[in-house]
């Protein structure tokens, strides 16, 4: 929720329920003062609710008007985008809390060591680490641990069995501390403490040739409905995993747009916006800027443009199409938010605040 959202909605709510109170009370004095008892049956809940919504209507314009004198009072500070977005990132880097970091840490090892155990006599190599925790692109606000299981080629006679096994082994090592479901591709892992949860994905792929050398795997893609058939999906982790390799500046904006992505609730993979960042970054189309917001400006203006496509190819896999996962109408809406904030942003660089709070 953005910040002048934010201050309509609460002002909307303080404001329905304040009035809705003093309806209620007003309505039990009435019964009081005329010595007649306050039941379901007298209680006027129609007139509590339109009185409530009155009040809702009021909240929200003095929200308004609260929000509207925040921005001015700010606009007397001096400010700088560059600056906020480092804060940002800052709030985002996942040492910053250097306890939660090495908690996270030694549940990783916990569990990689127990599937290199229950299974290394049928691996092609250790559980590897991948995915964003391993790139340095995961943002503290909203991350989880990927885990690759490389599998030898005759290991399992299908990758429905080697899938399913997998599922079965985790569940029955870490079912009395963990949830443990099934996801299309990967068997979740989440164990939960009153710090926070933990979130593993531990994908189980079997080698195509020889995965020492090429990396490449074949992983089990379950159905969306019992009645269809289960396929495949071949990866490359190596490539995966050199996407933003030595790109601290292009690691930055993707964790921005990560953020960005998480607060509006837009569906758009990891992995695109890895790919579109290098790619908008590379000296073939931008090129990387000393500032923070002109490198996230042409990395939302790129993105809009790649997300309006029909097939975006997925650099680890040519036959996937990353455009996939988002239909029509949410590829369109998530183009125009992200063009008209860039040029909100352009416009206004103090904007970077309704969209980047701290």
């Amino acid at each position: 929720m953005r910040r002048k959202q934010r201050y309509l909605t609460y002002g909307g709510l303080i404001g329905f329920g304040v009035v809705a109170l003093i309806d209620i009370l007003r309505q039990w004095n009435d019964h009081l003062s005329k010595n007649k008892p306050f039941t379901w049956d007298s209680y006027n809940g129609l007139q509590t609710l339109k009185n409530g919504f009155i009040g809702g209507i009021i909240g929200s314009g003095i929200g308004y008007l609260a929000y509207e004198y925040r921005l001015l009072e700010e606009s007397k500070l001096p400010f700088s985008s560059d600056e906020h977005l480092k804060k940002v990132l800052s709030q985002e880097r996942l040492r910053s809390d250097p306890t939660a970091l090495k908690r996270v840490l030694n549940y990783r090892e916990k569990v990689k060591r127990s599937l290199e155990t229950k299974f290394g006599g049928r691996l092609a190599g250790p559980p590897e680490d991948a995915g964003s925790f391993y790139k340095r692109t995961a943002i503290a606000s909203n991350f989880d641990l990927d885990v690759v299981l490389p599998f030898k080629r005759k290991s399992y006679a299908t990758l429905e069995e080697m899938y399913y096994d997998v599922h079965d082994v985790v569940g029955k090592e870490f079912n009395h501390e963990a949830i443990v479901t099934k996801h299309t591709k990967a068997i979740g892992l989440t164990f939960e403490e009153e710090e926070g949860h933990i979130h593993f994905d531990i994908v189980p792929g079997r080698e195509i040739r020889n995965y020492a050398v090429e990396k490449d795997l074949n992983l089990y893609v379950r159905p969306d409905w019992v009645w269809q058939r289960g396929s495949s999906f071949k990866t490359n982790i190596k490539a995966q995993n050199k996407i933003i390799k030595n790109q601290p500046e292009a690691r930055a904006i993707v964790k921005l747009l990560k953020r960005y992505r998480d607060k509006n609730g837009f569906s758009l993979s990891g992995v695109l916006v890895e790919q579109c960042v290098v790619e908008a970054m590379s000296n073939k189309k931008y090129g990387t800027h000393p500032s923070p917001t002109q490198n996230l400006l042409n990395c939302m203006d790129y993105i809009a443009k790649k997300v309006s496509q029909k097939k975006v190819v997925d650099h680890a896999n040519s036959n996937n199409n990353l455009n996939d996962r988002t239909d029509d109408y949410n590829k369109e809406a998530l183009a125009d938010q992200l063009i008209t904030d860039a040029k909100r942003i352009e416009t206004d660089p103090r904007y970077v605040k309704e969209i980047f709070e701290i």
